[in-house]
C-alpha cells in the first residue's frame, strides 16, 4: 500500500490520474489486521481509492516494484515486449 499511495492513491478518495491506476479492483501485499480465521489487507478500489478488505480466494493481486529514476528500461511492458531493466 505504501507504494500505491507514494503514486498518488489516498484512503477513501477517486483517483484516475496516478501510474498505478488502472480501472480495476486489486489487493496489495500489505496487511491491515489478522483475526482468527481471516486477514485484512489494503486494496485498490476501479476508482482508484485505497481502501481495505477481507481476503477471499478469487481476489487477485498487482506486484509493483518501485525503482530509482535513474533505472535504464527497455520494452513496452506486454507478454511479448516484457519490461527490462538494463
Amino acid at each position: 500500500a505504501d507504494e500505491v499511495a507514494m503514486a498518488g492513491g489516498k484512503y477513501g478518495t477517486s483517483n484516475n490520474g496516478y501510474y498505478l491506476y488502472t480501472g480495476q479492483y486489486y489487493l496489495t501485499m500489505s496487511p491491515s489486521f489478522f483475526r482468527v480465521g481471516y486477514a485484512y489487507v489494503w486494496r485498490v478500489g476501479g476508482d482508484g481509492a485505497i481502501g481495505g478488505r477481507y481476503v477471499y480466494i478469487t481476489d487477485g493481486v498487482r506486484p509493483v516494484v518501485s525503482l530509482t529514476s535513474s533505472v535504464q528500461m527497455s520494452g513496452s511492458g506486454t507478454m511479448n515486449d516484457p519490461w527490462v531493466v538494463d
